[in-house]
């Protein structure tokens, strides 16, 4: 009997050290966050390469509780993020913004207990809703692309003579094995509060403007605009390079980006890339966008299969603003959308 109840006992001290440990795929060395405080208690959170976070969130420390805004890729990235957190205050997230669906930036939804407002547009819920969010060509890709690089690595790995090098390379499957396990425990978690045009939240004298300007990026883009601060937090509408477009209204983006140039802001943080206030980038973008519609737009028109308008359409003439350009293409994921725009609005 005294042997039964030993094991008994045994086993509930291992569900219980079981209950109490974090997602799947946390592991990693050093800090996986840079906490850039852009301003008194706002801090622009971004990915060392520690762990696989891939977009950027934003920490708002209030008088009594914290304001997230986006919350990764995965629930072991937000669950390090909360870790990290406390070496800037004890004060718990009470809420969490989430931009927009993509996988970069909700898919830490899941790890918050009911207690924590997680607030997004309509579309963003409909899209994290009963996992259609996980169905989407970008999430797929990105999924399905992880064993491949994790064979890959282990290739170069093994065939690496250099000693610093391969500990970078041995560095880098970690992080991607870690990362295709959290993944394997993901739950798409929709928003529980949602609005459709705008939300202001009041958290003591900080004021918190959540709007929805127009589609953009994907259909339910929301931008967080401090106005005290005069920071405006844009998701992937507005990035330091050129956003993914393969839930994008590209035709209509350019308008979305005129909308919140009408804020007033000094700072942008962005859902990629580091902070910044040179408002000509927004600038260059819109005329990237309005180009990359124009020049698939012809490619269409003369009968041009979207994998071939893929490779052929030329947007070199922004190279000077966006150097990942390095000859004529766009990618196809992009490419479909604009034509599936175009099929929408009757264009040929």
């Amino acid at each position: 009997m005294g042997r039964m109840m030993l094991a008994f006992a045994t086993g509930l001290t291992l569900v219980a050290v079981a209950g109490l440990q974090g997602p799947a795929g946390t592991g990693h060395a050093g800090k996986a966050f840079r906490f850039n405080e852009v301003a008194k208690g706002v801090y622009h959170a971004v990915g060392t390469g520690a762990l696989a976070v891939v977009g950027n969130g934003t920490v708002i420390v209030n008088d009594d509780e914290v304001v997230l805004v986006d919350d990764h890729v995965s629930p072991a990235a937000a669950s390090v993020l909360l870790d990290e957190l406390k070496a800037i205050t004890d004060k718990p997230v009470r809420t969490v913004i989430n931009t927009h669906f993509h996988f970069d930036h909700a898919h830490g939804n899941q790890i918050f207990g009911r207690e924590v407002a997680i607030i997004g547009h309509e579309f963003t819920r409909e899209m994290l809703l009963g996992g259609k969010s996980l169905k989407m060509p970008l999430y797929t890709g990105y999924v399905d692309g992880l064993p491949r690089q994790i064979d890959d690595l282990k290739k170069r790995v093994a065939a690496e003579p250099d000693p610093a090098k391969k500990a970078m390379l041995q560095t880098q499957l970690q992080v991607t094995e870690n990362n295709r396990a959290s993944q394997a425990e993901l739950k798409a978690t929709p928003p529980n509060v949602t609005l459709k045009t705008s939300m202001t939240l009041h958290r003591g004298d900080r004021e918190i403007q959540i709007r929805f300007l127009g589609r953009a990026h994907t259909a339910g883009d929301v931008v967080v605009f401090l106005p005290r601060e005069r920071i405006v937090i844009t998701g992937d509408m507005m990035t330091t390079g050129l956003s993914n477009m393969s839930d994008a209204y590209v035709n209509e983006w350019p308008a979305t980006l005129d909308e919140v140039k009408k804020l007033d802001f000094v700072t942008v943080l962005p859902g990629h890339g580091e902070a910044f206030t040179d408002r000509t980038k927004i600038d260059n973008y819109q005329a990237y966008l309005r180009d990359v519609w124009t020049e698939v737009g012809r490619l269409k028109a003369q009968g041009v299969s979207a994998e071939d308008a893929a490779m052929r359409a030329d947007m070199t003439k922004h190279k000077a603003n966006f150097p990942t350009i390095q000859g004529p293409g766009v990618p196809l994921i992009a490419v479909n959308q604009i034509y599936a725009l175009l099929n929408q609005t009757g264009a040929r």
